[in-house]
């Protein structure tokens, strides 16, 4: 007899449920597939750092290293362009993060690095590490989606727009200001997203020249993100000193920009082309 009610009670609540999937599609598969935030826990990354050393980068990679650990992801250090060859390492990373400012790379370096990114790893990074980096090979500068020129008016306090308040990247973060730092102007890919942008304004260099007078009024994107083949870019041009990363916002949109380049072999593709020409 406690066996028929119990099938009974189950059969009842099985129907009931059927019923709502039925009426209610949305509502109930809402509810049970919750959205999971991107997360670097039992991800592999691999941290290459290098370059010139006016932008410290074995500090930086001291400074981010230690946080991503504690994340729960799996981190590997290199200060070699090498490690971009070791196929069965690139295979097995989910993302890097690059140090690297200036500096050449060699052709079996630089395919092993586009190979990687174009199979789902993701490539992130900041200010000349990822921006000014090998600056006479054209397709690394596509990937990255953009290229350093320079830094007009030396160290100078300015702030940062965010304009997409929507991405899960800048999503709940006011605009902000910088302190004596580097703001880049750069040649910029239109087919990137961009979420927050810096303007540029002469009444704050001591000594402009002439070509800080005329780009006097640009809107620059600072923090962008961008697909190269199944791999996500993430990149801020922000981070000149370590201390840029004691502001909470910079740092806030430096690891969820890591989070979502890591997503790659795991998401799906987001559609990040945005040109400024299209409405």
């Amino acid at each position: 007899m406690r066996s028929f009610k119990l099938l009974n009670c189950i059969y009842q609540k099985t129907l009931i449920l059927v019923i709502l999937l039925i009426l209610f599609p949305t509502q109930a598969i809402s509810q049970n597939e919750q959205k999971k935030e991107p997360s670097l826990k039992g991800k592999n990354i691999i941290c290459v750092y290098g370059g010139w050393k006016g932008h410290k980068p074995a500090e930086k990679a001291d400074l981010i290293v230690p946080i991503l650990r504690a994340e729960g992801a799996n981190v590997k250090v290199f200060n070699k362009l090498s490690v971009y060859t070791d196929e069965k390492l690139m295979a097995e990373t989910d993302l890097i993060i690059q140090i690297w400012t200036n500096g050449k790379i060699t052709k079996k370096q630089f395919e092993g690095l586009q190979k990687a990114i174009m199979n789902g790893t993701g490539f992130a990074g900041c200010h000349g590490g990822l921006g000014d980096a090998f600056r006479d090979n054209l397709e690394y500068q596509f990937i990255v989606g953009g290229q350093f020129l320079f830094h007009p008016g030396g160290q100078i306090d300015h702030s940062i727009k965010i304009i997409d308040k929507s991405d899960p990247i800048t999503q709940g973060l006011n605009d902000f200001n910088l302190k004596k730092t580097e703001q880049y102007y750069m040649l910029v890919d239109p087919n990137i997203k961009v979420l927050a942008i810096s303007e540029f304004d002469k009444e704050k260099y001591e000594k402009p020249k002439k070509k800080e007078n005329k780009i006097t009024g640009s809107t620059m994107p600072v923090v962008w993100k961008k697909n190269y083949g199944k791999g996500r870019i993430f990149y801020s041009s922000i981070g000149h000193h370590l201390t840029d990363f004691d502001v909470s916002e910079v740092m806030t949109i430096q690891m969820r920009g890591f989070r979502w380049a890591s997503e790659g072999k795991y998401a799906e593709k987001e559609f990040t082309i945005t040109p400024a020409y299209i409405k």
